[in-house]
């Protein structure tokens, strides 16, 4: 079981170099995270975008990007159309997002799917590593579907738990998000929660656990417990999945790991694979992650072929 960033780095230096599109890695830091993923194993870049910006940028950053195979392009939905394109013929394994509006990927992606017929619904999983908790905490959908409705979230929560699957872990427990309220009827996320919860206990989703909860609160308390010292907080008890009711509240909520002394890193799960979507704030090492992550995921798709 991948229970750590560092096991996330080193399997992707035993299984790599896996082939890698790199969507206008026009930003200092993330060449230089391709840079030293490239040196550690984990890639083989394909770079695409403005021929200009990449060498000046490979040349601040002291790599010689003239050694690896460079398709020139300017427009934006081109490189990411590119790109998508590549993964789903099985020409490379993973693709990652560089100095790109993450809308043009999600566009290529949805596309992509679309061409292929797969039914999948795209969904960015966003990965918590938190000191002393024993196991990665993931926080979906962060990227995609703005208010996703019960099908929606239905497929957005399969595919959690599949790339737990992948990852090693047999039953993951899931919290489904939602507000509660006495009067004016059930929120429509906590009616969703229900039939969620009914639905992993019917086995649509393999072996998981929607927890009886709806609030971190809720999970390390109970519904009427309460609170006399955070020291008693019993951190063992976070879940490995939290599926949130809409996209605003997802991407809020995973950014908190720059006030807090977790590690984030998310991948957008597609029917090809892994592609890689960090953050404009992020630093190389966090991009790193992100890139290993993508070459395990890849690897372990690759496995399930075989």
């Amino acid at each position: 079981m991948i229970r750590s960033i560092d096991d996330v780095l080193r399997i992707a230096g035993e299984k790599g170099p896996k082939k890698l599109a790199v969507l206008a890695p026009e930003d200092e830091e993330f060449m230089l995270a391709v840079k030293r993923s490239w040196e550690a194993g984990y890639i083989e870049p394909v770079l695409i975008g403005n021929s200009e910006k990449m060498d000046e940028l490979g040349a601040k950053v002291g790599f010689d990007v003239s050694r690896f195979e460079k398709i020139i392009e300017d427009d934006r939905q081109r490189i990411s159309d590119l790109g998508i394109g590549m993964l789903f013929s099985g020409k490379l394994s993973i693709v990652s997002k560089g100095q790109i509006p993450t809308a043009y990927v999600y566009r290529s992606i949805i596309r992509a799917e679309g061409k292929a017929a797969s039914g999948m619904t795209v969904s960015v999983v966003s990965f918590w590593e938190i000191p002393g908790l024993g196991h990665l905490t993931a926080f979906t959908d962060t990227g995609v579907s703005i208010m996703p409705d019960y099908k929606t979230k239905r497929d957005i929560l399969k595919n959690a738990v599949f790339l737990y699957h992948l990852l090693g872990y047999k039953k993951p427990k899931i919290v489904v998000i939602s507000g509660q309220r006495k009067f004016g009827g059930r929120l429509e996320s906590y009616r969703d929660y229900r039939l969620l919860r009914k639905a992993a206990e019917a086995g649509e989703f393999g072996e998981c656990e929607v927890v009886p909860a709806t609030s971190l609160t809720e999970v390390f308390l109970g519904p009427r417990g309460r609170l006399k010292d955070y020291r008693d907080i019993d951190l063992t008890k976070i879940p490995h999945i939290i599926l949130v009711p809409r996209l605003d509240t997802g991407n809020i909520m995973c950014k908190l790991d720059f006030f807090l002394d977790v590690t984030r890193f998310s991948i957008a799960v597609t029917s090809r694979g892994a592609v890689c979507i960090p953050s404009r704030a992020d630093f190389s090492d966090s991009i790193i992650t992100e890139l290993a992550m993508g070459v395990v995921v890849a690897d372990r798709l690759e496995e399930e072929v075989r």
